[in-house]
């Protein structure tokens, strides 16, 4: 690992702690702010070249980080490849507290300054592409990319675009798959005739 990348990595989890402090004085709010203003905004041409190399964006192991494959790939078109998330459910617990995640949400996902991620509730819906992106951009940056917000809870803060944060898009998938093996399946609803 090159020098810049560790003082990144410890950089961006002393932004997550101080947030985290504010957060717990009721002071943060509306102030967050992601790391991933400092990095390059253009994605790399080795981008396209690795999603065509691989047949397609979302293969296991895939390297490209996050915030370059939400650039690269058309809205709607993010697709998990781990459809047995439990498989892969640990590892994605491990990359939820690598990534500070835990600060928010709480180590197990169920809440904390921010809404639980284990009753399955989706402010904007609950799609690959939707929660790919939702940590990627954070809220803010998914409304501008033309998502609305479905639905609201306790929490009214935006959440922060985590994108920079995370490695790879495989452990952001990692994440996810983690996040639906907390998540109870859809009740189904039962219409009671008249």
């Amino acid at each position: 690992m090159k020098v810049r990348e560790v003082l990144t990595q410890a950089h961006g989890r002393k932004v997550v702690v101080v947030l985290m402090a504010l957060g717990l004085l009721g002071i943060g709010g509306v102030f967050w702010t992601s790391y991933a203003g400092e990095e390059s905004s253009t994605p790399s041409d080795t981008t396209a070249s690795k999603t065509a190399s691989t047949g397609g964006c979302c293969e296991a192991g895939n390297t490209t980080p996050p915030t370059e494959l939400v650039k690269e790939v058309p809205k709607g078109q993010l697709k998990s490849p781990y459809k047995d998330f439990a498989k892969v459910a640990q590892e994605g617990h491990q990359q939820f507290l690598n990534a500070g995640c835990n600060g928010c949400h709480g180590g197990t996902g169920g809440g904390g300054m921010c809404p639980p991620l284990d009753q399955g509730v989706w402010f904007f819906g609950d799609s690959d592409d939707t929660l790919f992106r939702l940590i990627t951009l954070g809220s803010n940056g998914l409304q501008k990319e033309g998502f609305k917000r479905l639905r609201s809870g306790a929490v009214q803060g935006p959440m922060p675009s985590m994108g920079s944060a995370i490695p790879t898009s495989d452990d952001l998938w990692k994440i996810i798959a983690w996040i639906r093996s907390i998540t109870p399946p859809p009740t189904p609803v039962r219409v009671i005739p008249d």
